[in-house]
């Protein structure tokens, strides 16, 4: 089958099992979300929300009120979270870039959010796509390289190239949702040590399917 025809079956597949689906991290707006992104790598979401949710209700409501805290103080309510010492600097030069380049506001292109500290292109998709309501979009994670792998839509490793080939195939209006998608079929589904390919609806088409 052509790879554009088999991703297009792929996508009508995912979009009708997954056709709510919204990002893991809980936020209100870009700032809360582009924190959180950061804080979560190698790190759960669930983990992270425990954290952070309270206190985005009670004292980091902007980049200010996280730079009036300072870096301790910082470290010190998120210490429960994975390298919560380079993430709270990360954190930290956010937030001093926000309020002297954009105002306190979170930017809105690739370009700019890929300049802060800690944000890569995952990261700054993963804004983009919820804050900002881009398309054109594709998250890597370890959910979209896994599955996408196993469904043969990709043949690299590297994160920049298995965005570059599935930019080739997916429609841009389809690739945030897509990732989206793909990732919680992968959490639910396509698991890691152990992938629930019986009650797969991908697995008469997958080439990675376990019999």
């Amino acid at each position: 089958m052509n790879k554009k025809k088999y991703a297009a079956e792929i996508i009508k597949r995912l979009s009708a099992e997954y056709p709510e689906v919204k990002c893991h991290l809980e936020f209100k707006n870009a700032f809360e979300l582009i924190v959180s992104t950061v804080l979560a790598a190698q790190c759960t979401d669930i983990r992270v929300n425990m954290v952070m949710v309270p206190l985005y209700k009670s004292k980091y409501k902007k980049p200010s009120d996280i730079i009036k805290d300072g870096e301790i103080a910082f470290r010190d309510n998120i210490k429960s979270i994975n390298f919560f010492n380079n993430k709270a600097k990360a954190v930290l030069s956010i937030c001093k870039a926000l309020i002297e380049k954009y105002k306190g506001e979170v930017p809105g292109t690739m370009e700019e959010l890929t300049s802060l500290a800690g944000v890569g292109r995952k990261s700054a998709s993963v804004v983009l796509g919820n804050c900002f309501r881009k398309s054109d979009v594709i998250i890597v994670d370890t959910h979209l390289k896994r599955v996408a792998a196993r469904l043969g839509l990709i043949e690299n490793d590297n994160p920049d190239k298995i965005e570059y080939e599935l930019k080739e195939i997916i429609p841009g209006n389809e690739q945030f949702y897509f990732s989206m998608r793909i990732g919680e079929h992968g959490r639910q589904i396509c698991k890691a040590k152990k992938p629930d390919c019986e009650l797969c609806f991908l697995n008469d088409i997958c080439p990675g399917r376990v019999n």
